[in-house]
């Protein structure tokens, strides 16, 4: 039974694109990335995830979880349970941490296709647990007691390093640093300095026969990792220019070579990484031709999956997603834009 102080929270943590991307990890055990990188948060998708602690259930293995609103509960997978358990020692910092967690999450977008889910995934969880644990209902109430933006982004990056820039807004930076305790992550820009649309073209939904994980094992191996690395924060300078100055084509053109160099890098890493399909390479090939036809302004970039992002005006978001349901109408489309940073709230006026 559930104790009359517990809390039930509900998080909701977005999807984000990354434009200039996070591919290798210096340090795998503690999600140290290799470089910097700039994303997009995302509105639409999204993992929301509730949480609740039963405080007469302490060990690690009484975590429950349920995938979907209506799923049966089943304990928690060993690595999300290690994660809880390191997560739950950073929490009692700040005050109580007992009880395992009774905890439903879902997505509104396909999970493991390259789309970011675990992004969302660990950021929504890693504010829902923190929730629970301490009774907080919103981040207002975790800020007054020790716990603001910055320190939920760098205990959800140990679950998962991509979920750190899903707890901010708009065009998030995360900042290597020099060690892994001088990372930083925070909004370069918000979400009203200059609002997009991204049009997540969906090739293929089905889970990725390689891992995201896998493939950041495999970066350093491609002779191709190095000099990437060392042309970064250029790109990186390039990127931000083009974001303060509102230059699409400018951003575009630095994205799409972006996302192509690190699919090179993936492709010549031994095992070879190959994400790209031949509707992928087919959907890029229209999009190219249409755009120099005059047809459409978007520019595609890809995270490590087939399914492309494309990003446009977004007065320009409708007029395209029509085309592309009517060239490609095997390919679902969908549609979001630039959003805000993860949110919390109380569950059932508790």
């Amino acid at each position: 039974m559930v104790s009359r102080e517990s809390v039930s929270v509900r998080a909701v943590a977005p999807s984000n694109i990354a434009l200039i991307k996070y591919w290798g990890k210096s340090d795998a055990s503690l999600n140290w990335p290799a470089n910097d990188s700039l994303s997009m948060t995302l509105h639409h998708a999204r993992s929301i995830t509730t949480a609740r602690a039963w405080t007469d259930a302490q060990s690690p293995g009484s975590h429950r979880i349920s995938f979907g609103d209506a799923g049966t509960a089943s304990r928690v997978p060993e690595k999300t349970t290690r994660f809880l358990e390191w997560l739950r020692a950073e929490v009692a910092r700040h005050g109580s941490a007992t009880g395992a967690l009774d905890i439903t999450t879902r997505n509104t977008f396909p999970s493991s296709c390259g789309i970011a889910s675990s992004a969302s995934g660990f950021a929504a969880l890693t504010m829902a647990a923190t929730g629970a644990w301490t009774g907080a209902r919103t981040i207002a109430d975790l800020e007054n007691i020790g716990i603001d933006r910055a320190k939920l982004a760098a205990w959800a990056r140990r679950g998962s390093g991509s979920a750190c820039r899903s707890i901010h807004g708009g065009y998030v930076h995360w900042q290597r640093g020099a060690s892994p305790a001088g990372q930083n992550v925070s909004s370069a820009f918000s979400r009203d300095d200059w609002p997009l649309a991204d049009l997540i073209v969906l090739v293929d939904d089905k889970a990725k026969h390689v891992s995201s994980s896998e493939g950041h094992a495999r970066a350093f191996t491609s002779l191709l990792m190095a000099p990437r690395v060392a042309a970064l924060p250029e790109r990186l300078r390039e990127t931000v220019r083009a974001i303060e100055s509102r230059d699409l084509e400018r951003l575009g053109t630095i994205i799409e070579g972006e996302a192509m160099e690190m699919h090179s890098v993936m492709m010549t890493s031994t095992p070879r990484t190959d994400y790209f399909s031949e509707p992928t390479t087919r959907f890029l090939a229209w999009l190219r031709a249409e755009r120099v036809a005059g047809n459409l302004n978007a520019w595609f970039t890809l995270d490590a999956g087939p399914n492309p992002h494309l990003i446009c005006r977004p007065e320009d978001s409708a007029a395209i997603a029509t085309r592309i349901k009517k060239e490609f109408p095997a390919f679902p489309v969908i549609e979001d834009h630039t959003g805000n940073g993860a949110t919390l709230e109380a569950v059932d006026g508790h």
